[in-house]
């Protein structure tokens, strides 16, 4: 489990580098747009760095969309397929996080259920 945990955080620094990338390059685009882009990976980037489990998720969603974007010709023309290679591979990688660490949030809450449950003092 040890070596999981260290793998997976790992990754999660990778998620965090990759995104703050991708924030200089939405930035880039010097308009609103970009603005907009930027500001949505600037808070996933900080939800992963802080393992909120929902930044998992929008982090492989936001894989997801950025790899439309780049398919349908909108955005990305000339790193076209970089980005949906990285698009793609964002996907397992932050479920992954989403699970390990984000479930130990959740075996935390668990416990404090069973203790509340076993108590004699409930009704």
């Amino acid at each position: 489990m040890i070596k999981i945990i260290t793998v997976a955080n790992i990754l999660q620094w990778a998620l965090v580098v990759l995104l703050i990338t991708a924030v200089v390059g939405f930035l880039s685009f010097t308009n609103a747009y970009g603005v907009f882009l930027a500001s949505i990976t600037t808070l996933i980037a900080w939800g992963t760095y802080k393992n909120k489990r929902w930044a998992y998720f929008a982090a492989a969603t936001w894989g997801l969309a950025c790899f439309q974007l780049a398919k349908q010709g909108y955005e990305f023309q000339g790193i076209k397929h970089q980005v949906m290679t990285i698009g793609v591979l964002i996907i397992p990688v932050a479920l992954f996080l989403h699970e390990i660490l984000g479930k130990q949030q959740n075996i935390n809450a668990q416990k404090s259920v069973t203790n509340a449950v076993n108590e004699d003092d409930l009704p």
